[in-house]
């Protein structure tokens, strides 16, 4: 089991990364997936494992990437942001159609919505003068500053079943139930208006919209970007077809699984796209994705092999571990530290915040904040022996590559910075470096194993790197803590 799935987790992030290095001088077009997707469709149904679990994912991507194919050759390089975000509002009303109860519960939810005035006035206030800082609005966790944390909080006071209520979460935990982040039409408003009333009440209709009608509510947001590569609507309605079935069929599926599997279908236009196209235009980058999967897979196979693998969920605990090891190290070896990072970004964000207050969009810094985090915890690792359960990480595709040796890239005897710079190059997506791949392949499976536990909201402390310079900030976090 544990190698079956280590094997399609390495071959889903090597196809993203092959057909980023064999399309990155060409047009995006949406055929360029057409390998990563036939890997998903080889995925199979392991022993104890949950058809109907599985096939909520692989049944997505494959529609999702059919679904596109019918719609337009190609996507702009704005669109892209959106592919991953159409997929949840649609499994959410196939569900209110399936289950009255799950819409009451939503209902109520919206009812505390409006009543919630005291919890949404101040988060709304703090995100538009960035009390919290670098934070992630769109986090999986409920860490200070994110909508999920503000949606926690509200459903302290609802009285709804509680497996409606883990849906209603999880769905904008590793769920994204529509665009809508908790600030920006706050913010929006009040820049127009200066009227403080005005501007909670449309980010109060905005939530409740998210919560029942979350398809129109989607539609509304990508119109509202200028989304032009196709009609949003169209795409959701051919998608709920040919998802509906999928989804009745998963009734011993948790809910809160069932609204969270399906929209993991972001490596077709997102990961496979445009942006990392461009970004592996220059050569470092590509070679910095090259290294970084050479060195996932040597690693990864020799954890294995010497039995440091007794679970699914350790395949992602070493690909995640060892990947922040890895960007440490490029730090590292040009003089960098984790905290000169984080205090960098910290300090450009409250000067941007005095340059464009109300004039921002507050997931702005998600992917910094992923990036502070790994390169923390990579740190943390290395003053423990740079090594991971006593695993000692073998660095040689790094320290045998033109990354490593940056005189190609700057004065020779000058290499300051080259691989620095190289890895801001990745700063605002540094998806494939997470790995996400990986990361979804092993939650796929794990849920698969057990599909009648709800996996998310997830209830972790996850030691930010922001915290470190901003330890205050933990007194405001309830990502450990999940009343529900």
């Amino acid at each position: 089991m544990i190698e079956d799935v280590l094997d399609e987790a390495i071959k889903m992030q090597e196809t993203i990364v092959k057909t980023i290095e064999k399309y990155r001088f060409e047009d995006f077009k949406i055929s360029h997936a057409e390998d990563f997707v036939e890997v998903v469709r080889d995925i199979e149904v392991k022993e104890n494992q949950s058809d109907d679990a599985l096939n909520l994912y692989k049944m997505s991507v494959l529609n999702h990437y059919k679904i596109l194919r019918s719609l337009t050759d190609s996507i702009t390089p704005f669109d892209s942001a959106f592919m991953e975000w159409m997929q949840t509002p649609v499994i959410i009303e196939i569900l209110y159609d399936s289950d009255s109860s799950f819409r009451e519960a939503a209902e109520i939810f919206a009812k505390a919505v409006d009543e919630s005035d005291d919890i949404l006035a101040l988060e709304a206030m703090r995100l538009a003068n960035g009390f919290y800082g670098v934070t992630s609005a769109k986090d999986f966790a409920a860490v200070p500053g994110s909508t999920l944390s503000v949606l926690a909080k509200i459903a302290e006071r609802v009285n709804a079943d509680r497996d409606y209520i883990l849906a209603i979460l999880s769905s904008k935990s590793w769920g994204l139930n529509t665009s809508y982040i908790f600030g920006n039409t706050f913010m929006q408003v009040f820049r127009e208006t200066k009227d403080f009333s005005r501007a909670l009440e449309a980010e109060k209709s905005q939530m409740k919209k998210m919560l029942l009608e979350p398809v129109k509510l989607q539609a509304e947001i990508m119109k509202s970007y200028g989304f032009s590569s196709f009609e949003p609507s169209k795409y959701m309605q051919m998608y709920r077809e040919k998802m509906f079935e999928v989804v009745k069929r998963a009734k011993d599926v948790h809910i809160a699984n069932v609204v969270m599997l399906p929209t993991h279908v972001g490596d077709v236009g997102h990961h496979i796209g445009w942006q990392y196209y461009y970004i592996c235009r220059d050569e470092m980058n590509m070679e910095l994705l090259r290294v970084h999967l050479a060195y996932l897979k040597r690693n990864l196979r020799k954890a294995f092999e010497m039995g440091m693998m007794n679970s699914v969920f350790d395949v992602s605990y070493f690909a995640t571990a060892l990947s922040s090891l890895l960007l440490y190290r490029i730090l590292w070896d040009e003089g960098f530290t984790a905290e000169m990072l984080t205090r960098l970004f910290t300090e450009r964000f409250y000067n941007w915040i005095m340059l464009r207050q109300f004039d921002r969009n507050v997931v702005s810094e998600l992917h910094i904040n992923d990036l502070l985090d790994f390169a923390f915890r990579g740190q943390r690792l290395a003053e423990k022996g740079w090594k991971l359960r006593g695993f000692e990480p073998d660095f040689s595709d790094y320290e045998k590559s033109m990354l490593h040796f940056g005189e190609l890239y700057a004065y020779p005897f000058c290499t300051t910075t080259t691989k620095f710079a190289t890895l801001m190059k990745f700063a605002d997506m540094p998806c494939l470096l997470a790995p996400e791949p990986v990361s979804i392949a092993v939650l796929v499976n794990a849920v698969a194993l057990n599909p009648e536990k709800p996996f998310a909201p997830v209830s972790i402390c996850k030691n930010c790197a922001t915290a470190h310079v901003q330890p205050a900030k933990c007194i405001h976090c309830i990502s450990k803590d999940l009343k529900v």
